[in-house]
């Protein structure tokens, strides 16, 4: 592994911010259509629940199959919304050890 001097440090730490930034963007727009998707579908599945007719359990069986496109776009707005949380966490955690290392070679650095 090479030996990154400061610049190239402070370098990455300002990359790594931008892209900290660009996923908290993207976070807010995952969160948004995640929150929609769920809505949609909890709306639509109590209508088809009421419309249908038979036990509980049959009606809830209908309303699934009914819904089960909502339920899929549900989860892969959920699934969407996990990977940007989890890029916004791997961001910080790159800045976190990068700022480590800046500490480190401050000292290093002459005047």
């Amino acid at each position: 592994m090479d030996v990154l001097n400061q610049a190239q440090v402070e370098a990455e730490i300002m990359r790594l911010s931008g892209l900290a930034e660009r996923a908290t963007t993207a976070l807010a727009k995952r969160a948004r259509a995640s929150a929609e998707a769920d809505a949609k579908f909890k709306v639509e599945f109590a209508k088809e629940f009421l419309k249908a007719e038979g036990s509980v359990d049959a009606r809830n069986a209908t309303a699934n199959v009914i819904c089960a496109h909502l339920y899929l776009q549900r989860k892969i707005t959920e699934a969407e919304l996990m990977a940007a949380q989890e890029a916004g966490r791997n961001y910080r955690a790159q800045l976190d050890a990068l700022r480590s290392i800046n500490a480190n070679l401050r000292p290093l650095v002459t005047s």
